[in-house]
């Protein structure tokens, strides 16, 4: 199946709008205590992004959404800058929560929750990590503790969470609690005062309003009719989101990638030492070559795995190989990028540094490396048993 013409066109809007409008903001001093980016600054390239015809591309005016193939070009683009995403509203864990709610949500449960996030006025948060020194569920969900018990016509949900992307600000939660029947998800309003913000650490990353926080809930009480789907079918749910959102990560790093490597390039192109420009030293042009064709590499890795995704599977395994793949491909090619631009490498005043900052908390976030690895490798003993008859 070909790219259409017209996701084509949308990628290529979405690249100018990143290059001429986003880019200039990427100095903009409204962060926060850490250095991520503040809502008014957020909002703020939402409305030009409205003006422009690039908010929540990927998303067409019916509702219905471009194939992940085509997707693919679009975020792409819209990574060439870390705050292109939240411009674009192409962002985490946003992106996931729309996909999810417009896979498995009610048509009430898409006019109440789904709409706003995709018109780009509110934010979400997704909460199923717990923290560990409580010995809740992390790169295992089957560990979650975090419980939900009917009472009546609602649903009662005590435990805590911890790492949850953007739940400072947010608008709209999705809950994962257990109950007898097994695993929930419910959508709820945000903020509630049965939702206490614990925490909210600074990490190496600095790319997503509202940071990671740690929560603790206190006898929240959801309507049945906020349930996500059936009681029990949590876990399925979460498959059902987790595949494209890894491999829609894999998409937007990429693109910041891409831009580190531009500038990295630019610099090694004007910079000389001993005489001549520093690409022309062999240690600087091959870490460059090398960055050329890693970056084919996780392009072609990221098309592979979205075809998949596209014929209707789960893609668990092929998202969990691209993952695996892409978050490293990328972090070597940010390395390369700050190693090449040396001193200047490791200041703001380019993103490179971020983009490396960034990146290292992909290869941890939404299952680290050794995780799918350890998956993987499951999955290969048990083709064995089965061709070998053990």
């Amino acid at each position: 199946m070909t790219i259409s013409r017209h996701a084509l066109d949308i990628a290529d809007k979405v690249e100018a709008f990143v290059r001429e409008t986003v880019i200039p903001y990427e100095q903009d001093p409204r962060r926060d205590h850490h250095g991520a980016p503040l809502d008014e600054l957020v909002f703020e390239m939402k409305d030009k992004a409205r003006e422009a015809g690039v908010l929540t591309p990927h998303i067409l005016p019916d509702g219905s959404h471009l194939n992940q193939r085509e997707t693919a070009v679009v975020l792409i683009k819209s990574g060439l800058s870390p705050l292109g995403p939240l411009a674009c509203n192409t962002m985490a864990p946003d992106e996931g929560n729309m996909y999810l709610i417009g896979h498995v949500g009610s048509a009430e449960h898409k006019e109440r929750f789904l709409k706003p996030l995709v018109e780009g006025r509110a934010r979400s948060a997704f909460l199923m990590t717990e923290p560990a020194e409580w010995g809740g569920a992390g790169s295992d969900p089957s560990m979650m503790k975090t419980t939900c018990e009917p009472d009546g016509n609602h649903w009662v949900i005590n435990g805590r969470k911890t790492f949850i992307t953007g739940a400072y600000g947010a608008k709209v939660g999705i809950v994962m609690a257990k109950a007898e029947e097994g695993a929930c998800m419910f959508l709820v309003d945000l903020p509630d005062p049965a939702i206490h913000i614990d925490e909210v650490p600074n990490t190496i990353d600095t790319s997503m309003p509202g940071s990671h926080a740690t929560l603790t809930i206190d006898n929240l009480r959801v309507p049945a009719d906020q349930m996500l789907g059936e009681a029990g079918e949590g876990f399925k749910y979460a498959q059902v989101r987790l595949s494209p959102a890894r491999l829609s990560h894999c998409m937007r790093w990429l693109g910041c990638c891409i831009r580190a490597h531009e500038i990295a390039t630019d610099y090694a192109c004007r910079r000389e030492a001993f005489g001549k420009v520093l690409i022309e030293h062999e240690g600087v042009g091959f870490m460059l070559a090398e960055n050329r064709i890693e970056l084919k590499q996780a392009e072609l890795m990221i098309d592979w795995c979205a075809s998949v995704l596209d014929t209707g599977s789960l893609g668990t395994v092929e998202s969990s190989m691209a993952k695996v793949a892409v978050s490293e491909a990328l972090m070597r090619i940010a390395d390369r990028c700050v190693q090449v631009m040396g001193g200047t490498g490791v200041t703001d005043r380019t993103i490179v540094e971020q983009v490396f900052r960034e990146v290292r908390a992909f290869r941890i976030y939404d299952g680290p490396t050794e995780v799918h690895k350890w998956s993987l490798a499951k999955k290969i003993k048990r083709e064995w048993k089965e061709a070998n008859g053990a």
